[in-house]
Parts: C-alpha cells; structure tokens; sequence
C-alpha cells in the first residue's frame, strides 16, 4: 500500500528528471507569465482605488470630516471645536475651512472655483497640499494679500482643463477676488499639483485674509477636517467626536466618495471578467502542456500499464506533474512580480488625472489566486490523463 502511494510522486520524479530541460524552462515560463497575468489587472486596480481614495483623505477630507447642521451655513465657535477636538484620543490634527463665496478674475478670464481660507500650520498637519507646490511657496501665517491655486487653476500646457484655467497664470501675478460687488486683489503666491483634478481646482488663502473679505465669518467654519491615528478605530473616534456636542454633522472620509464608489464598482466589473479570463487563459496552457507532454509520452504509459502500474496511479502522476508545475509557476510568478514589476512601477507609477498609481495587492488576494492557478492545474491535468490511460494498452504501447 505505502508503495502504490509512493509511486506517483516517483513517476513524477522521473517525468522531469528525464524530460527535456528546454521544455522544461518554457513550460515554467508560461506558467510564471500565467500566474502574473492573473495578479496583475487585479493588483493595478487596487493601486488606482487605494491611490484615488489617498488622495481624497489627503487632499480633500482627512480621516474624518465634520460639516455644518442640516439648515445652517456654518460650523459655529470654530476654534472652541477644534479645542474640543485636539483633547480626543486618536485625534493627531484637525484643520478648520471655510469656504468663500466668491470669484476670481485674471486679466479677462473670471472663473468660479471654490476657494477656502485656512489656518497654514493646522492646514499642513492634515492636509499634503503643502507638500504639492509646483511653482512659488505655500502660505505662511499672516499672509493677507497672497493666494495659493490649484494647477486646473493656473492652466497651461497639458493641463487637463486648460479651457476653463487661467490659461498660464503665474506665480506673482495678480488676481481679482470679487465678492458682493466689491474686488481686491490677491498676488498668486503658490501653485499646488496634488495630481488629483477635484482638489487642483482649488485655491486657498488664510483666514487673516478672509476677516477683511467678510468679517462674519470669525470664528466659524463650513468644514472641519480631521487627521487620525490609523491603529485606533475610526468608528470609535467618531462616537467620541459626538459626545463633544460640536456644532456639526460628523463623517468618515468613506461617506464623500460617492464617485470612487462607482468607478471602484465598473473596476470590480472589469476585474472579474479579466480573472476569468485570466484563469481560462492559465487552464488552456496548462491543458495545452500537460496533454502535450502525456501524447509523447503513451508508449511509455503503455508499457506502465504492461507492467502492471494501475491506470489511476499512472492519472495521479500526472496530476501532481500539473501540480508541480503550477506552484512552480505560482513561487516564480510571485518572485518576479514582488521583486520586479512591483518595484518598477513603484518608482514608474500609472500617471492617471486621479492618481500616480502603483501595484497593490493584498496577500489574502495573492494566496486566493495561488489556489486557483493550483486547482486549474490539478483539473487540467486530470483531463488528458484519463483520455490517454483508457487508450487500449497495444495501442499506447504502439504509439497509435
């Protein structure tokens, strides 16, 4: 009995110690580009996914946001919030915005865009738009005649929205900030490119700046933004931010990406029908191998079966043979992708007008697609071993 069980893992043994070592080498390299090809699509839409939402948190929302009342214009006693708000465990920054309802002009081109006043160093400790400047200086406490725009803002060549940009604004131009019927003028201190387009159509100017615009807005806020520790529990965060009674509706950075969510559902669409393919894809190469390998090979299981090797130990050779080949696809395909393609696009990532994205891919997803490459193989290999080992013995022995 323990040598019937031995048996195949020792015709397995012999099928690729005697083979030959250059279709050996090329059906390992179909394998490995088989096993690849099936974690590649999935890993890149991933790395948009995870890329875009980055970007909404880090540009946009932070962790967690807060917005006025249903019915009210602002969050009122703004800086009693964010007091509030810094004394919350897991809490590392908030930044206060509030929005200005106004218009920009630069020489004949006007525009509406949405322009907020900040606090700089709060700004800086949520938000990465600092770190963005393409051109100029981000702004400084104090700065009241100075404004920081986004480059769909700016404009210039190749730039997504040019049509509706200032078309090459510069750093130390001058624009009109119109509001109420009243101008003043704001000299372009800085201009960001976050490489996400909804955030490159904004500007920026302190709240110094907004006291003398419009006064009524002291100490009040239409978006607080929050920045928090990854290791706690947003959900917990949240619960405490409630309880601090501030004046505003409380959400996680998840609740505002309605777009993402529907481009994050057309991707999963795209990604299953890639992994069918992919896997089909794997089957037919594998099927292809196996069945190639088992035609050359029916003399040789013809005179097996003449010596009284059962059929089903004969199938269950090959079907570790498929099995072998296939992990040994799944343990270079992983190698290569994890040492070199991964890397690469690390250092070359996918300039998209939402992102730079870069291959992601989750171990738990890694080992679900090992397991299928595993089972295609095991399946695949079944098939043509059965179809050859119920081949009369004279006939396989013959090569008929």
């Amino acid at each position: 009995m323990m040598r019937q069980l031995i048996l195949p893992f020792y015709l397995t043994w012999q099928y690729i110690r005697r083979g030959r070592k250059w279709t050996l080498l090329l059906t390992l390299f179909l394998m490995t580009v088989a096993f690849i090809n099936l974690i590649f699509i999935p890993s890149l839409f991933n790395g948009i996914i995870d890329g875009a939402n980055k970007q909404i948190i880090n540009t946009m929302t932070g962790d967690i946001y807060i917005t006025p009342k249903d019915g009210n214009d602002f969050i009122n006693q703004k800086e009693w919030a964010l007091q509030q708000l810094n004394t919350i465990d897991g809490i590392e920054a908030a930044s206060a915005k509030t929005l200005v309802p106004a218009r920009l002009k630069y020489k004949n081109i006007g525009g509406s865009w949405q322009i907020l006043a900040v606090d700089p160093d709060n700004e800086k400790r949520v938000s990465n738009i600092s770190q963005k400047i393409v051109d100029g200086s981000y702004l400084s406490a104090g700065d009241k005649g100075q404004i920081v725009i986004g480059r769909q803002i700016a404009g210039g060549k190749d730039v997504e929205e040019n049509a509706f940009s200032f078309k090459g604004a510069k750093v130390g131009d001058k624009v009109l900030m119109d509001f109420n019927g009243s101008s003043k003028e704001f000299t372009i201190k800085g201009i960001f490119n976050s490489k996400f387009v909804e955030s490159d159509k904004r500007a920026f100017i302190t709240e110094e700046a907004l006291q003398g615009i419009m006064p009524k807005a002291t100490d009040k806020a239409t978006t607080i933004n929050i920045k928090t520790d990854q290791s706690m529990d947003q959900s917990k965060i949240i619960e405490a931010i409630n309880q601090k009674n501030i004046d505003g509706k409380v959400y996680s950075w998840q609740e505002s990406t309605g777009l993402m969510k529907s481009v994050s559902n057309s991707f999963l669409s795209i990604n299953v029908l890639m992994s069918i393919t992919s896997v089909l894809i794997a089957a037919v190469t594998i099927l292809i191998i196996i069945y190639v390998t088992i035609i050359n090979k029916r003399k040789e299981i013809g005179i097996l079966r003449a010596i009284g090797i059962k059929p089903y130990i004969i199938i269950f050779s090959y079907v570790i043979l498929s099995a072998v080949y296939a992990l040994a696809g799944v343990v270079l395909g992983t190698l290569v992708f994890l040492t070199i393609i991964v890397p690469y696009f690390q250092v070359h990532p996918f300039v998209l007008p939402i992102c730079n994205a870069v291959l992601v891919l989750s171990w738990s997803d890694l080992i679900i697609r090992a397991e299928i490459i595993m089972w295609v193989s095991v399946i695949a290999g079944f098939i043509p071993a059965i179809i050859v080992t119920r081949t009369k013995m004279l006939n396989a022995i013959l090569g008929k």
